[in-house]
């Protein structure tokens, strides 16, 4: 930022208008550094509350997954695994939803709309009461998990519930296997490009 302090000497003769305008000139300075300052604080707090509004990832530009390429697939798994990931360990819903969550297609789309409406009720300009019809959208939610989840592998094996139980190893791999799994069954979906020369 170019240095653009008022820099003028008031002659010893100077009348009092003079004087008066240099001053008027210094205190402009002064406010125009001040709001400077202030619209700098003010961007780093907006990028702060930013980060906030996004602690769990980036918005997908879409999240119909019927709909995906393998790269829009790909950004959708990414945020939704992180997400999914923060809830479990934010609201302790271990016990409920199984570490196996991805390979459960029906549990995949009930976690990407209560993502997608967790978003939207924390944005900006949401409705006030947003965050509460979130946490009752996700109270009705777990209940469905348990019918999702049709294979019975919560927890594995028969554990008492345990407000400590945290999703055993290897999750993270299993979610990963899950995600490449599907990512390359949409590969496999796409049509081959014609080879150079050859017949469209």
């Amino acid at each position: 930022m170019p240095d653009r302090a008022f820099l003028f000497e008031l002659p010893p003769e100077a009348s009092p208008q003079l004087r008066a305008v240099t001053e008027l000139a210094e205190i402009v300075d002064t406010l125009r550094d001040s709001l400077e300052k202030l619209a700098e604080a003010h961007v780093a707090l907006s990028e702060r509350v930013d980060a906030l509004d996004d602690a769990a990832g980036q918005m997908p530009s879409a999240v119909c997954w019927r709909d995906l390429d393998p790269d829009a697939a790909r950004e959708l798994w990414a945020w939704l695994v992180g997400w999914t990931n923060w809830m479990v360990e934010r609201y302790g819903l271990a016990q409920d939803l199984g570490a196996c969550w991805p390979a459960h297609p029906p549990l995949v789309e009930e976690l990407t709309a209560l993502c997608l409406s967790w978003h939207h009720a924390y944005a900006g300009q949401a409705d006030p009461e947003a965050p509460l019809r979130w946490h009752e959208a996700l109270h009705r939610a777990r209940q469905r998990w348990q019918l999702w989840d049709t294979t019975r592998c919560r927890h594995g094996q028969h554990s008492p519930p345990n407000p400590d139980t945290a999703w055993a190893e290897p999750w993270p791999q299993d979610a990963d296997q899950a995600v490449a799994q599907d990512i390359d069954a949409r590969l496999a979906q796409q049509p081959l490009a014609p080879a150079a020369g050859g017949i469209p």
